[in-house]
């Protein structure tokens, strides 16, 4: 969503050639953040995660910030992606499932950490077993402690070390049920407008 496009113009222009060298067949297809087709999300199974920020920014202070990411699903289980937003309690949701990761402070280990999969109260299922998963393979490793929480069971260091306090959130999210997509085209010749997905 942020990327300049001296990022598109390396690859064209460097990149490719390279890669044509490799491949008998090579097709090239850009596609933008939140416009990925179904073909391209298949190949995550569902563990597509998108960070906020530079690739090699370097953490204020020497310390690693703390990340919450939120488990969305656009329109199908198969756009099903993490997304990190602002680390604050107000953007959490009963009706979601997020993932916390907070740095440990004075470790010796850069990688030592607390992650917590957070299961909204009004979450369904499913969405809470995958985030369970997704913590587990991608977040998980020997220096780091994972904890599973239910809305309502948080420990103190939930809000206050890793949000920055308790404060109050929505606790529904009604508002999908009556959301409708719709794209503006003049592909035709005329202008258009059409209902995307249901």
């Amino acid at each position: 969503r942020r990327a300049p496009n001296m990022g598109w113009l390396t690859f064209t222009f460097g990149l490719e050639r390279k890669f044509k060298q490799l491949c008998r067949r090579l097709d090239v297809v850009r596609t933008h953040q939140q416009q990925e087709s179904l073909k391209f999300m298949s190949h995550f199974h569902r563990r597509f995660i998108i960070k906020d920020g530079k690739r090699n920014q370097k953490p204020e202070g020497g310390r690693q910030p703390v990340e919450l990411y939120e488990l969305r699903s656009n329109g199908s289980a198969l756009c099903t992606r993490l997304i990190q937003v602002k680390a604050d309690a107000t953007q959490l949701n009963s009706a979601f499932c997020y993932i916390l990761n907070v740095p440990l402070e004075g470790s010796g280990d850069e990688s030592s950490a607390i992650v917590y999969a957070w299961v909204g109260s009004g979450s369904d299922a499913d969405s809470a077993r995958l985030i369970e998963q997704i913590a587990e393979e991608k977040f998980n490793n020997p220096w780091v402690s994972l904890q599973v929480l239910t809305e309502g069971s948080e420990p103190d260091n939930f809000f206050w070390v890793g949000l920055g306090g308790r404060k109050p959130y929505d606790t529904g999210a009604d508002y999908l049920n009556y959301t409708r997509l719709f794209r503006c085209s003049n592909e035709k010749g005329y202008f258009i407008v059409s209902e995307k997905c249901t």
